[in-house]
């Protein structure tokens, strides 16, 4: 009798230890469910206020967006002979369609299936005015991973050809955009495709960089035919400032 009491008490015992350990879970959600929480740097431009909801492209005399911890280039050029304003850099960007082609939709995402009210950045490379367009960040930060897409204006312009453009027929035809990280160890560079052949990317693609203490990202485009137009767009920036 007394030995069967005795396994009473530690079953119980051992269903109190169990409890103890498995509430505070519940409660304070323990473990690795949502793979969000260790980031501090979390930019996906949802809070960004766009007239119109359309696209914001002039950053003032800053020369730059700034975004939580995150400063992108925005340059606007006034040509005084010729009458005639242009930007290069990053705009913000709310514009969604996939279907129009030409330079009237520069801003648009190339994004099937995008939700209408995701805001973006659209980043506009003009190889004469230097050799990338760049995003610096006021804190160092590792673990950095964000998302590119093309514009509908490139991917249009690659898929069905244009005034400037021959259409991609074979993977010779190929629409490049590489992006270089500065950090005290050193440049990792990363180049992805967001065109080859006949394969035109539609989706956000994930970029995950390894380096850590990277305080400056460098964009710049490239393609096999120079009537591409030098256009991408980038969301979701996430990161953990280095302590």
């Amino acid at each position: 009798m007394l030995y069967f009491k005795y396994l009473i008490v530690m079953f119980l015992r051992i269903r109190f230890v169990m409890l103890a350990i498995v509430l505070p879970c519940i409660f304070f959600a323990c473990g690795k469910d949502d793979p969000d929480v260790p980031y501090d740097v979390v930019i996906d431009f949802q809070d960004v206020i766009i007239p119109n909801g359309q696209y914001l492209n002039d950053a003032g005399s800053s020369g730059f967006f700034q975004t939580g911890i995150a400063s992108f280039q925005n340059t606007n050029v006034y040509d005084e002979e010729w009458d005639y304003s242009w930007w290069y850099g990053f705009a913000y960007s709310q514009m969604h369609d996939v279907s129009t082609a030409g330079y009237e939709n520069e801003y648009s995402a190339y994004v099937l299936n995008d939700p209408p009210d995701n805001k973006f950045m659209v980043g506009y490379y003009a190889p004469w005015e230097g050799p990338s367009i760049e995003i610096t960040f006021s804190q160092p930060v590792k673990d950095l991973s964000f998302e590119v897409a093309n514009t509908t204006w490139a991917a249009l312009a690659m898929k069905d050809g244009d005034y400037f453009t021959e259409k991609f027929v074979d993977d010779s035809d190929w629409f490049k955009l590489t992006i270089k990280a500065t950090a005290t160890e050193g440049i990792e560079t990363i180049t992805i495709n967001l065109g080859e052949g006949v394969k035109i990317s539609n989706t956000w693609n994930t970029i995950v960089f390894q380096s850590e203490n990277i305080t400056k990202l460098e964009f710049s485009l490239d393609s096999s035919n120079d009537g591409v137009p030098t256009y991408f767009c980038i969301d979701n920036i996430k990161a953990r400032t280095v302590k």
